[in-house]
């Protein structure tokens, strides 16, 4: 922000490894899961992600990047709509990953499933539908059983997802259709 607290645009730099150039030694490469969280983090600041790939000693980009890049293009071929023209939504940070919005589609991006349901703060009432992202599963906006544990139940909506792993352990994430912009 700036000091009239209005946004301004922002980038953050990274590199796929520990160097900016070619190093023949540097193999530490970052995950296709820290990539995308990465991406993911920056657009929920309405910022951008400027990620350098660099070639090796003989102009090609290494084979390792290509795989890391190739799992990354594949997440955002399915869940693209939650980056692409997206930015910061108008919610406090959730404990389980970030949200990421556009119009009235609000993109759940849950990178911590923890015990028991998804829990949105604030969003009781105003959920329209809610699916999964990558294939357009529908899912269902429930009360459980144990809601009065939350501090916050009268605003506060619920997502149970089945089984005890996340179905993208990279990103899972809920698109939420809101009946109204926030």
């Amino acid at each position: 922000m700036n000091e009239l607290g209005e946004p301004i645009p922002w980038e953050a730099c990274i590199t796929l490894n520990d160097h900016w150039g070619y190093h023949a030694t540097d193999k530490n490469y970052k995950s296709p899961r820290q990539v995308i969280r990465a991406l993911v983090e920056c657009v929920s600041k309405n910022g951008n992600l400027l990620l350098n790939v660099g070639p090796d000693a003989k102009g090609e980009i290494p084979k390792e990047s290509l795989a890391i890049l190739s799992v990354v293009g594949e997440w955002l071929r399915r869940n693209g709509d939650s980056i692409y023209g997206c930015g910061i939504a108008a919610l406090p940070k959730p404990e389980w990953g970030r949200y990421t919005q556009k119009g009235n589609k609000l993109y759940a991006h849950i990178f911590d499933r923890g015990i028991g349901p998804i829990y949105f703060q604030g969003l009781k009432g105003k959920i329209k539908k809610a699916r999964l992202l990558s294939d357009g599963s529908e899912l269902h906006v429930e009360t459980p059983w144990m809601a009065d544990q939350y501090s916050d139940t009268d605003s506060g909506a619920f997502i149970h997802l089945a089984g005890g792993d996340l179905p993208d352990e990279l990103d899972t994430v809920i698109e939420l259709e809101l009946t109204e912009e926030i």
